[in-house]
C-alpha cells in the first residue's frame, strides 16, 4: 500500500511466530477460492502478476530530481498504487542505527517498470519497492550523482540594451567559478564579471550591431540546452552624458558609437561623502558634479580629485539641487529633521558663504522635492509631492509661490519636472501608479494655463517615473524609471522626443536610482 502522509520511512524487521490450525487453513483456502472465482466472473485481473522482483535500476547513478526507471515483476499496473523509497541515511536517535528511506515521486509505470524522480534527501544505497501488499529491497545500490548538470537558462534581465550594458542571466548549474563559464551573444564571447550557482553577471560585447541575438551559456564545455533572446538596441544620437547617485556611489553614463558605459566615479566604499547621495546637478563648464546627501558636496566630473564640502552636514533632510552657473549659485530643497518645515535655499557654488533661505513654509502649506531653474525669467519651479502640485516662484523669493497645476489637472504624485523656457512648456513625470492612478509623462503650458497632456503613457516606457531633465539643443526630455521590487528599485534612464513620438532606453541594469542630471555645456559670451 502506498503511504501518502509520510515523506520518509523507517524500516525495521519484526518476527512473528504463530500457529495456524487446520480449521483456519481451510477457511483461508475457501476465501481465496471465492475471491478468485469473483475475479474470473467479472472478467478482471488480479493486479500485478508473479513474484515481486527488482531486476534493474536505470540509470544506477543520477542527480537529485532526475528520473530513474526500476525494472522488475509483480508491480501493480496502476502505477499510483506502488511505492518506491530511496535510502536517505541512518537514524541514530534510538541508540541503534536504523535506516531511513524517503518516498519518491512516481511519474509513470506498468506491471514491470516504474519511473520515479530521485527525492531530495536520497543517498547512496538500496531502493525499496512496495506493491500489492509486499515490499522488496533491491540487491543493487543506487548512487546519487553529486556533479553539476548542464547549465539551465531561465531568464535575462534586462532583455534589451546597448553594447556595454550589464545583463544578468538567471538559471541553474552555473557553479561558482568565472573561469569555467562562457557566455556568447550570437558568436561573440562576452565578459563575465560575477557567477553564482543561479546567476551570471555579464555585459553586451562592444561593437555589436542592433538586432536580436541568442545568448548561450556553457560551463567547462557543457552547454545549456536552450538559448535566450536579447535585443541590441540602436545606439541613439545626440546623447548627453548622464550622472546619477545610488547607494553604491555617483555614477556616470556615457553612450558613444561603441555602446553604453556606466562608471561608478565615486564609489561609496572609498568615498563616505557619497553614501547618502540623493539629488545631483552638473556644471559641465566648471567641470564639477554636485550632489546632496547628509550635506552638499562637489567633485570633478571625471572621478578624479578631492571631494569638497559645499554645505556641511546640518539638521536638513536634503532632496534635489539645481545650479545657476551664470551667478555661481546653488539652490537646494530640503526639510527640517521633523519634516515640519520645507525650504528652498541658495548658497554659493563653492560654499564660500552661508546659505540663504528663499522659501520657507510649513508642510501643511506645501512641500518641495525637485527644483528646476529658469534663469532667463528669474523663475524657480518645483514639485509639491505632498499636495500633488507644480509650483512656481521667483528666484530670489521676493514673490509668493503660485500653483501651476494640481490634482484637479490629473496629478497624482508629480516627482520631477523639466522646463522648456524657449517654448514656454513644462514637462512633468507623474508617478500616479503609486496612488491608484496612471504613471505618464505630461506636458503643459509654463504659465499654468490649459490642460496637461500625456506625451508618453504608462507601460514599458513609464514605470514609477522620478526626476526629469531636458536637452533643448536636440529636443529630448529624460526621466528616471524606478520600479520597486522586494525593497530595491530596478532603475533605468529613458528619453523621448518633445512630442513623445520616439522613446528610448538609455541606461539600465542598475538599482535604486532617483535623481539625475545631464552634462550640458554652455555657450559663453565672447
Amino acid at each position: 500500500m502506498k503511504s501518502n502522509n509520510k515523506s520518509t520511512y523507517t524500516r525495521t524487521m519484526k518476527n512473528y511466530t504463530g500457529k495456524v490450525t487446520a480449521t483456519m487453513l481451510a477457511v483461508l483456502i475457501t476465501m481465496v477460492t471465492l475471491i478468485s472465482s469473483c475475479k474470473e466472473d467479472e472478467g478482471g485481473e488480479v493486479p500485478g502478476g508473479g513474484e515481486l522482483t527488482i531486476t534493474a535500476i536505470d540509470p544506477a547513478k543520477a542527480r537529485i530530481g532526475e528520473q530513474v526507471t526500476i525494472t522488475g515483476t509483480g508491480f501493480n499496473p496502476d502505477y499510483s498504487q506502488n511505492e518506491v523509497k530511496f535510502y536517505a541515511g541512518d537514524d541514530l536517535t534510538g541508540g541503534e542505527a536504523t535506516k531511513i528511506y524517503e518516498t519518491a515521486t512516481l511519474i509513470k509505470g506498468t506491471a514491470t517498470s516504474l519511473v520515479v524522480e530521485v527525492p531530495a534527501k536520497a543517498q547512496d544505497g538500496h531502493i525499496i519497492v512496495m506493491a500489492n501488499g509486499e515490499e522488496l529491497e533491491s540487491s543493487m545500490d543506487f548512487v546519487v550523482d553529486t556533479s553539476i548538470g548542464n547549465p539551465v537558462l531561465t531568464s535575462l534581465s534586462p532583455t534589451n540594451g546597448f553594447p556595454g550594458s550589464a545583463v544578468v542571466i538567471t538559471g541553474q548549474n552555473f557553479g561558482e567559478s568565472i573561469d569555467v563559464i562562457e557566455v556568447k551573444f550570437g558568436e561573440t564571447i562576452a565578459t563575465v564579471s560575477a557567477v553564482t550557482a543561479t546567476t551570471i553577471t555579464t555585459a553586451v560585447p562592444e561593437g555589436m550591431t542592433e538586432g536580436e541575438v541568442q545568448v548561450s551559456v556553457s560551463r567547462e564545455g557543457a552547454t545549456a540546452d536552450m538559448t535566450l533572446s536579447y535585443t541590441i538596441n540602436k545606439i541613439p544620437v545626440d546623447v548627453k552624458t548622464v550622472y546619477w547617485p545610488t547607494i553604491d556611489g555617483i555614477h556616470k553614463g556615457v553612450i558613444n558609437e561603441t555602446g553604453a558605459t556606466i562608471t561608478n566615479i565615486y564609489p561609496t566604499v572609498d568615498h563616505p561623502e557619497a553614501r547618502s547621495a540623493f539629488g545631483i546637478a552638473v556644471d559641465a563648464v566648471g567641470g564639477y558634479v554636485y550632489w546632496s546627501g547628509d550635506g552638499i558636496y562637489r567633485a570633478s566630473v571625471d572621478g578624479n580629485g578631492t571631494i569638497e564640502t559645499v554645505l556641511a552636514p546640518d539638521n536638513y533632510i536634503f532632496y534635489d539641487v539645481a545650479l545657476d552657473t551664470e551667478n555661481q549659485m546653488l539652490y537646494f530643497c530640503a526639510f527640517s529633521s521633523d519634516y515640519g518645515t520645507a525650504y528652498i535655499n541658495k548658497i554659493p557654488m563653492d560654499g564660500s558663504a552661508e546659505e540663504e533661505v528663499i522659501y520657507e513654509v510649513t508642510t501643511d502649506q506645501f512641500g518641495v522635492e525637485s527644483i528646476k531653474l529658469s534663469i532667463s525669467e528669474d523663475k524657480i519651479y518645483w514639485t509639491d509631492t505632498f499636495y500633488f502640485r507644480i509650483m512656481a516662484g521667483s528666484i530670489d523669493g521676493s514673490t509668493d509661490a503660485v500653483v501651476l497645476f494640481d490634482d484637479a489637472d490629473g496629478l497624482y504624485y508629480p516627482t520631477g519636472i523639466a522646463i522648456d523656457s524657449d517654448n514656454e512648456k513644462v514637462y512633468v513625470s507623474n508617478n500616479g501608479v503609486s496612488f491608484g492612478g496612471t504613471s505618464e509623462i505630461l506636458v503643459g503650458n509654463l504659465d499654468g494655463s490649459g490642460d496637461l497632456e500625456a506625451i508618453v503613457s504608462s507601460g514599458d516606457y513609464v514605470k514609477s517615473p522620478y526626476d526629469m531633465e531636458i536637452d533643448l539643443e536636440n529636443g529630448y526630455v529624460f526621466w528616471m524609471n524606478t520600479q520597486v521590487t522586494e525593497g530595491e528599485s530596478d532603475s533605468e534612464v529613458m528619453r523621448s522626443t518633445l512630442d513623445g513620438e520616439t522613446v528610448e532606453v538609455l541606461f539600465d541594469g542598475f538599482l535604486n536610482g532617483s535623481f539625475f542630471d545631464l552634462e550640458i555645456g554652455e555657450v559663453l559670451p565672447e
